[in-house]
């Protein structure tokens, strides 16, 4: 229950945030940990809610991770975006109960 109030919470917030800049896209590599198991490593495309340099934003993606035959996850947290088209969030995973880290490239205006 507590999993669909945090969802709920997340989307509510970045839904009511007005859009004062263009959208970025991000891929790269997604750890999820904790939740007593070993860090999953994957790959990751995220939606950011800006593509300005040097700001925090709020981000949205779907993982692929390779342990265990391969599972999806769905995920919704903040992230930083860098000068550099690098951005890094730090997220969770609705689908798996699990907090993410990601880092990758990142389109920046």
């Amino acid at each position: 229950m507590n999993r669909y109030k945090a969802s709920t919470a997340i989307l509510a917030l970045m839904l009511a945030t007005p859009a004062m800049a263009d959208p970025a896209f991000m891929v790269g590599f997604a750890f999820n940990f904790a939740g007593g198991k070993p860090v999953s490593s994957g790959i990751t495309a995220k939606v950011l809610s800006s593509n300005e340099p040097d700001k925090f934003v709020g981000a949205a993606g779907v993982s692929y991770f390779f342990d265990h035959g391969g599972y999806i996850g769905v995920d919704a947290g903040f992230g930083y975006l860098f000068e550099q088209n690098f951005a890094t969030t730090l997220t969770y995973d609705f689908l798996n109960n699990r907090p993410q880290f990601s880092l990758g490239y990142s389109t920046v205006c």
